[in-house]
């Protein structure tokens, strides 16, 4: 099968330039209490850069003004999700201000020991395919007002159809057809009529941290909740097919209470194309591409 077009947009360019003098310079100017750790850069993301703070902290730099936006929401919403659902997640423990020699907040949060799952091969990462299940069950919880909404996570697919459509048109002649079929049937499937459960927003492999044990690998958490909103299940669900072989998805949708003829199975379909897509642009070198790659061809084979 033909990989997409490269005319997929890729990672957007950053607005700020970011490295470890001016981390080491940040954390020396505004907490001053860790200017003696280590600093090491981690990964860049597609709003953020993240930095190793020691062996225990990590910091989380916006590379862009979106990023900076995103922060502000996480920074407010969180500490609200954690305290619905119970779990155990990395809330931030500093935040930067502004300086003369970076414009946006940044934030300091707990490590989570591990790896990123998108460095791992799809068949390794199909072991964790219940834990993650189990790990939504306990985040999709029903989120009291007030409460955060995304207008391109877990609201219905129509609003997002002009847009999906315009991204379809950029796959390779080959792929068209398949994803156009898979994208009707999505964002004709019947919409969401529940309570908005919090979701994470962006749980693709590169955001979930696995380690090792025994054979495989074992969940050890979801980190950055920049895109945490409240809406439709079948927003996160869709990461599944990111993260697992076709079998495996089918696992993880059976462990969550999801079938295949289920209304929610064919907008994860539509969330899932949404995501490849979108990663499938990213260059040769960063692990999300390939898994946006993988899963494009999963999905339209």
């Amino acid at each position: 099968m033909t990989l997409p077009s490269p005319s997929i947009p890729g990672l957007p360019p950053a607005e700020v330039s970011i490295d470890l003098n001016l981390v080491r310079e940040l954390i020396l100017q505004q907490a001053p209490r860790w200017a003696g750790e280590q600093i090491s850069y981690v990964a860049t993301g597609w709003d953020n850069e993240v930095y190793r703070l020691g062996n225990e902290l990590i910091i989380r730099l916006p590379r862009r003004e979106l990023g900076d936006v995103i922060g502000h929401s996480e920074r407010q919403w969180l500490p609200k999700l954690v305290a619905e659902t119970g779990l155990d997640i990395a809330t931030e423990i500093f935040h930067g201000e502004p300086t003369a020699i970076y414009p946006f907040t940044f934030s300091v949060t707990r490590y989570v020991p591990g790896k990123s799952a998108a460095t791992l091969e799809r068949t390794d990462r199909n072991g964790y395919a219940a834990q993650l299940a189990d790990y939504f069950n306990q985040l999709h919880q029903r989120a009291v007002e007030p409460r955060p909404v995304s207008s391109y996570r877990g609201c219905p697919l129509s609003g997002l159809d002009e847009n999906t459509r315009g991204q379809i048109a950029l796959l390779s002649p080959e792929l068209r057809a398949a994803a156009s079929g898979l994208w009707q049937e999505a964002v004709s499937a019947p919409v969401y009529a529940g309570q908005p459960v919090w979701l994470h927003g962006d749980p693709h492999p590169h955001n979930t941290i696995v380690v090792p044990e025994n054979q495989g690998f074992r969940l050890s958490g979801l980190v950055d909740f920049g895109d945490l909103c409240t809406g439709d299940p079948a927003s996160d669900l869709g990461m599944a097919w990111m993260h697992f072989s076709v079998d495996s998805v089918e696992k993880f949708m059976a462990e969550y209470g999801v079938q295949a003829d289920d209304a929610t199975w064919l907008r994860s379909r539509g969330w899932a194309l949404r995501y490849s897509m979108l990663t499938a642009g990213l260059e040769e070198g960063d692990p999300l591409g390939a898994v946006g790659r993988q899963t494009l061809k999963i999905l339209l084979a």
